[in-house]
């Protein structure tokens, strides 16, 4: 019988603190990280390796995504390395399933040691706190006051002068209250739908795997093409609506300073 688990379940303790494996996956998730990075920037030249081109490909095109996003290719270079970063993060952890040693490695207890990061609700939540915290803390030092006029709105209080204007102000004032209500939404918006579409694509290939055991490793295939498909779109699509979210930011910033 197939056990289906939105939980992480414990990998390691280390006295009295538990270690979830989807935690001990994103630790090997940046190790990758670390050693693709090396292994570009080593055989970088002056003719390109396979690696190289495939690199400055990404980098060409997020670099175009973004200063279209941001107005300006000199801020988009800025950027870059982040958006990279977050992409490549996320495009790993998605595939993650795909590494052949992921289903062997099992605890005492019989839980999976290696289990695909962003299928950790709070994983997702983290990574999209961090780009709309980010986004607000870029677009503060562009223009600390004309940023925090966005949430804050006070300014129409200053220009009363008829019953009307009191209310009109009013009315801003709970508009830029539902810009932060609505800034909260982005990051659970981002990492729900992260986090939905990789769980979802895992649990089909568990139930399939259950239902098939006797074929387990031949009828999962077109599953697993299936759901590695989605975490790929799912990688782009996170970090392009991330993008969007920044570039707003840094617009309504600029616009304000």
């Amino acid at each position: 019988m197939t056990e289906i688990s939105l939980a992480p379940e414990p990998a390691l303790e280390l006295g009295h603190f538990a270690i979830s494996n989807t935690m001990t996956a994103t630790v090997l998730t940046t190790l990758l990280i670390i050693v693709l990075a090396i292994f570009v920037r080593r055989g970088a030249g002056i003719v390109p390796s396979r690696a190289q081109v495939l690199f400055e490909s990404f980098f060409t095109f997020f670099l175009d995504q973004i200063t279209m996003a941001v107005g300006s290719e000199k801020k988009a270079r800025q950027l870059v390395p982040i958006i990279m970063t977050f992409f490549t993060f996320i495009f790993i952890s998605n595939l993650f399933i795909l590494l052949p040693f992921v289903s062997v490695l099992v605890t005492g207890e019989g839980f999976p040691f290696l289990r695909t990061p962003t299928t950790d609700y709070s994983m997702t939540i983290a990574l999209a706190f961090m780009i709309i915290a980010g986004s607000h803390v870029m677009a503060l030092f562009i223009s600390p006051l004309g940023h925090v006029s966005n949430f804050i709105r006070l300014k129409g209080f200053l220009k009363i002068r008829k019953p009307m204007d009191f209310l009109m102000a009013i009315i801003d004032f709970f508009l830029g209250i539902l810009e932060v209500v609505s800034e909260v939404a982005k990051v659970f918006s981002l990492a729900t739908r992260l986090f939905g579409n990789i769980v979802a694509g895992e649990v089909v290939i568990a139930i399939v795997v259950g239902l098939m055991f006797a074929t387990k490793f031949i009828v999962p295939i077109p599953f697993i093409v299936i759901a590695s498909f989605a975490g790929v779109v799912q990688a782009f699509v996170f970090t392009l609506l991330s993008l969007l979210f920044m570039s707003m930011n840094i617009r309504h910033a600029s616009h304000s300073h």
